[in-house]
């Protein structure tokens, strides 16, 4: 969320296609008129577009109004509703734009409140309180789940559907990242009254290695501690290293050799186990190992434990004694005279 001194058009950068298109949906709806929804994962600055979609409609000179979708945050009297809750936000929003943070989160009553408030904006009954506010809301991308689920009203999500804008995650907008940061290094430095550093071209690179989980949210906070830790006039790739948390590898794991997939996968369980008290790793990594492939095996065989048991170089009591302690199935499915033939029983 952006503090009231800054202006969000200079932070919704637009240098890849994804965010271009972005900018495209934001020009076309921003009339502010029928309703909007914005999604996208946590992070991804869903807030900001709904800025910039209310500044640069004909509502820019009202009231931008933000609220949690249980409205918690608006001025109530004790013991007031979930109802008068959302009419009080509604009415807070005259003349400009109503933000609802993750509609999916929102009860059922309210619901039915901004359901109301945006079918009804249109003269009606006179004793209908009309109110004359652009509703936006932010949603993940799995609305249309909640939806099937009835977390969400279908008649509430038609009436945002036709207006959807998706804010892509920033690890698939990597064109945009050396323009935020250079951005956010710059807000920062600016904050704490230092000369704003420069940035390496190999620390830029060690930041579109990382897989960004946290978004743009999370890119700000990297610049914000670069800021302060880094003294120097230029924030380099080692000092990145420092304050990027340590992942696996961004490499599908279907695409890495068996040897180093299961090398990826136990380097990741070692930094899970770090300050536990583990004494039979090899047991358990060879249980994990094993149980899958006799697993597999024996479904390519049809349950034939004497096929499996050659397959697997064991013998075949050894395949019955693992099986037995490592709690699988023991019991071999009865073949056919098909079978038995190709089986050679």
């Amino acid at each position: 969320m952006l503090r009231g001194n800054l202006k969000a058009d200079d932070f919704l950068v637009a240098e890849s296609a994804s965010m271009r298109a972005v900018l495209g949906a934001i020009a076309e709806f921003a009339d502010g008129d029928a309703p909007v929804v914005i999604c996208g994962e946590h992070g991804t600055g869903r807030e900001l577009v709904a800025r910039v979609l209310h500044n640069q409609g004909p509502r820019g000179r009202g009231r931008f109004v933000a609220v949690r979708p249980t409205f918690e945050d608006v001025p109530c009297a004790s013991g007031d509703d979930a109802c008068e809750r959302a009419r009080r936000a509604l009415r807070s929003a005259s003349g400009g734009t109503l933000l609802v943070k993750d509609v999916s989160d929102m009860s059922a009553p309210s619901q039915r409140t901004l359901k109301r408030a945006i079918r009804d904006r249109a003269p009606a009954k006179p004793e209908t309180e009309q109110f004359d506010v652009q509703v936006v809301a932010t949603a993940d991308l799995d609305l249309e789940k909640a939806v099937d689920a009835s977390i969400v009203s279908r008649e509430l999500y038609e009436l945002f559907r036709p207006r959807r804008i998706e804010v892509p995650p920033l690890r698939d907008r990597l064109d945009d990242l050396p323009v935020l940061f250079e951005r956010w290094i710059k807000h920062y430095a600016a904050e704490i009254g230092r000369t704003r550093p420069t940035v390496a071209s190999r620390a830029v690179a060690r930041l579109a290695e990382y897989p960004w989980p946290g978004n743009v949210g999370e890119l700000k906070s990297i610049a914000r501690r670069l800021v302060v830790r880094v003294t120097r006039n230029k924030i380099e790739a080692g000092d990145v290293d420092e304050v990027l948390p340590v992942v696996a590898s961004r490499v599908p794991l279907e695409d890495l050799a068996f040897e180093e997939m299961v090398k990826s996968k136990l380097a990741g369980l070692l930094k899970r186990i770090d300050g536990y008290p583990v004494h039979d790793l090899y047991e358990k990594v060879l249980a994990r190992v094993e149980r899958p492939l006799f697993d597999l095996v024996l479904a390519h065989t049809g349950g034939n434990q004497l096929k499996a048991a050659e397959i697997l170089g064991l013998n075949r009591n050894t395949l019955r004694k693992k099986l037995a302690e490592l709690g699988m199935p023991q019991q071999k499915k009865r073949a056919g005279r098909e079978d038995r033939a190709l089986d050679g029983d």
